[in-house]
């Protein structure tokens, strides 16, 4: 089922308890945070730029933990390199998350590129193993 050497990266705590590790989209660092209960791995749009990330479709109404729906579209794969690992390509929502950066500083915590959902870790046979403060991945 799993291959017996797992890819493993490294994960950080942040002072609001979130787990974020650091990446590379498409060859620029990133902080994300990983967080099983999200769908979809999202990158912010305001980063669609620095990440050379280009719009794939039409754009759509996506749902949060929130009531509101927010704007969002399609970004194409991208290579996606986590800790030492290269992932290969991954897509992304782009979407705002202005308001969750709002949230992360209020807390006196730095503010995040994107988001590691559930198709990422489900393709991927994720497990997190939090007294360890690592992923592994099952390439």
């Amino acid at each position: 089922m799993f291959e017996s050497n797992p890819k493993k990266v490294k994960l950080k705590f942040t002072k609001t308890r979130h787990l974020v590790c650091q990446a590379r989209i498409n060859g620029h660092k990133a902080t994300l945070l990983v967080d099983t209960g999200a769908s979809s791995s999202c990158i912010a749009l305001t980063n669609k730029e620095k990440f050379n990330i280009f719009e794939k479709g039409d754009p759509f109404e996506a749902s949060g933990a929130g009531k509101d729906k927010v704007k969002a579209v399609l970004g194409h794969k991208c290579d996606l390199i986590l800790g030492r690992y290269n992932v290969g390509k991954q897509s992304f929502v782009l979407l705002d998350m202005q308001h969750i950066n709002a949230t992360l500083i209020h807390e006196n915590t730095k503010p995040i590129d994107g988001i590691l959902g559930a198709d990422f870790l489900k393709k991927n046979k994720v497990l997190i193993d939090y007294s360890a403060h690592r992923l592994s991945l099952y390439l």
